[in-house]
């Protein structure tokens, strides 16, 4: 597949543990800028909503490992924002492609109930291409996945850093503009998962940061980390 430079990124993961966490931090803080959209405690709130066929084909994909695989998902930062992204993240290979689309609360409203109709109220390519997808494949609404992410930028290669924190997911995806009290923490103990995104190389004294806390790139999905914690 052609890739374009505006579009497709590297995208590489890694669990942490806090020790670790602080460490890397206080170098971001040191080398890199805070992502704007980060409050007064130096993060922000992300709720996803994922959707996946009946036969849950997507977490399958990811599971047996397919190299050019797909999820589609809402994005909510604000329980009471009156707009949602509505997203399709492509992976092919250790590429990522993100399309998404602005939708607004009511339509939203109607899609968690399985009506899909107002994607067809939206001039853009991804509406359609997710409308096809729900027709065709039957992709219902599955599991809600919180956290709380720290974002460190930097102009080069633009290169973005993510610590996320304190994982929780529920089933209960009519919940999705809820403050949810029903949310089950993903991991036991406190856990991160760091992501790291850039365009074309990472630079190499980022690459020696990494190196020296001897993690281990892992191929880490939030969707299905929830899905297996609430056993599917």
């Amino acid at each position: 597949m052609k890739k374009q430079d505006n579009l497709f990124r590297h995208e590489i993961k890694y669990f942490i543990n806090q020790i670790q966490a602080a460490e890397l931090r206080l170098f971001l803080q040191q080398n890199m800028d805070l992502d704007p959209n980060c409050d007064e405690t130096g993060s922000y709130w992300i709720r996803s909503l994922y959707f996946d066929t009946i036969d849950n084909k997507d977490y399958y994909e990811k599971i047996i490992g397919h190299n050019i695989r797909k999820k589609i998902r809402l994005r909510l930062y604000d329980i009471d924002s009156p707009s949602i992204k509505l997203e399709i993240k492509n992976k092919y290979d250790s590429y990522i492609l993100k399309e998404t689309v602005t939708m607004s609360r009511k339509d939203v409203h109607k899609l968690i109930n399985g009506d899909s109709s107002p994607l067809l109220n939206y001039n853009k390519a991804t509406a359609k291409k997710v409308f096809s997808f729900m027709h065709r494949d039957l992709y219902l609404p599955k599991i809600i996945i919180d956290y709380d992410r720290e974002a460190y930028i930097y102009p080069f290669e633009n290169i973005r850093v993510t610590l996320d924190k304190n994982l929780a997911a529920s089933f209960h995806s009519h919940d999705f503009f809820k403050d949810n009290k029903s949310m089950i923490p993903i991991f036991n103990s406190p856990i991160l998962i760091l992501e790291v995104k850039y365009n074309h190389i990472i630079p190499i004294f980022f690459q020696n940061l990494l190196s020296n806390f001897e993690i281990q790139r892992s191929e880490i999905s939030k969707y299905c980390l929830g899905r297996d914690i609430l056993k599917r």
